[in-house]
């Protein structure tokens, strides 16, 4: 496979059965819910960053940055809808808020792009001519190690998941060096714009430290380029379980993917994408809408776990057994009249 062509049999992966006109209602997107979710969103962040501000040193100061940088780092999730262009009505609001967030969570525009479109053609799929690189396989073999990188700094202190970050791919392109997933992914007219947008990252990034030292003061530094570093224990929770533990190299994302009932409040913050199975089934239908999808098409699924703890009672112990057998993946029970 070529970089920047998809799988040509997309058409085998399982779907399930539901009336056109109901999904093509599902399908339909809204500026207003993108507008709303947006709004709300940064207002967390500018009222979280604000108090991270006011008790700068003091021990409030940091509990407070924790705080603002896991919300912050949240928007990651805008990125990801955005790129599929259905978080608005509006295909300029799609790509205006994908170029914003990209540029506030160092992610490279055009590299994600493509990665992502990657992914969704072959999810957890871990052969070399179509490996899934985003799912970050291969299954971990030192799951200790491998579950340091929930904590605040996890990623610094765990030095060889360090490099995958996608901040390091950035230094890497701008450098003229090309990542994998994006040798992978990106066709090759792509790549200049990839080395333009990188260079554009690493220019912020030098604006964020000068103002630090103007300022005297690591809060611009920390608020912006750092984010990702410390600010990812609450997207690595809920991340983990879309894919984790789960069976690989098979076209039926409800045996490979894992959707999980979150409490509204986790369920913004995650754009929704907690409905994971669904989303992958039918990508194209907006994330306020995963919800009601999910309700048509349930009787067809696998059950979901009810909140993260739920989850991760399954995903902690296949973690540590996949550590010990390569082979070992988490068998999940289909509905019998629709497997």
């Amino acid at each position: 496979m070529q970089a920047g062509e998809v799988d040509s049999n997309l058409t085998d992966w399982y779907k399930p059965t539901i009336d056109k006109k109901i999904l093509k209602e599902l399908s339909k997107r809204s500026n207003w819910q993108g507008l709303k979710h947006i709004v709300i969103f940064f207002i967390l962040i500018l009222l979280s960053g604000y108090i991270t501000v006011i008790t700068w040193g003091t021990w409030w100061g940091i509990l407070s940055l924790l705080v603002y940088g896991n919300i912050y780092y949240c928007s990651v999730n805008i990125l990801h809808e955005t790129n599929h262009e259905t978080f608005f009505k509006s295909r300029w609001l799609n790509r205006l808020f994908y170029h914003i967030t990209c540029l506030m969570n160092g992610f490279e525009q055009y590299r994600w792009k493509w990665s992502h479109f990657h992914h969704h053609s072959y999810t957890i799929f871990t052969d070399e001519e179509n490996y899934d690189y985003e799912n970050n396989t291969p299954r971990p073999t030192e799951p200790i190690r491998f579950l340091i990188n929930f904590l605040p700094l996890g990623p610094i202190i765990n030095i060889q998941k360090l490099r995958h970050f996608s901040q390091m791919e950035i230094i890497k392109h701008a450098l003229g060096f090309t990542a994998p997933a994006a040798k992978m992914s990106v066709p090759k007219s792509e790549m200049l714009k990839v080395r333009i947008t990188s260079w554009v990252h690493i220019l912020l990034w030098v604006i964020a430290i000068w103002f630090s030292f103007y300022l005297q003061s690591l809060l611009p530094i920390l608020m912006f380029v750092l984010v990702p570093f410390y600010g990812n224990s609450l997207l690595m929770l809920f991340g983990l379980t879309q894919h984790a533990g789960l069976d690989e190299n098979i076209k039926d994302h409800r045996k490979s993917t894992r959707t999980v009932i979150f409490n509204p409040f986790f369920s913004f913050l995650y754009c929704h994408m907690e409905y994971h199975i669904e989303h992958h089934i039918f990508p194209k239908i907006p994330c306020h809408n995963l919800k009601k999808f999910r309700e048509h098409i349930k009787d067809q699924l696998p059950e979901a776990p009810k909140g993260l703890w739920a989850a991760y009672k399954e995903i902690i112990p296949a973690i540590f057994k996949q550590g010990k057998d390569k082979h070992y993946f988490i068998n999940v029970k289909l509905p019998t009249t629709n497997v």
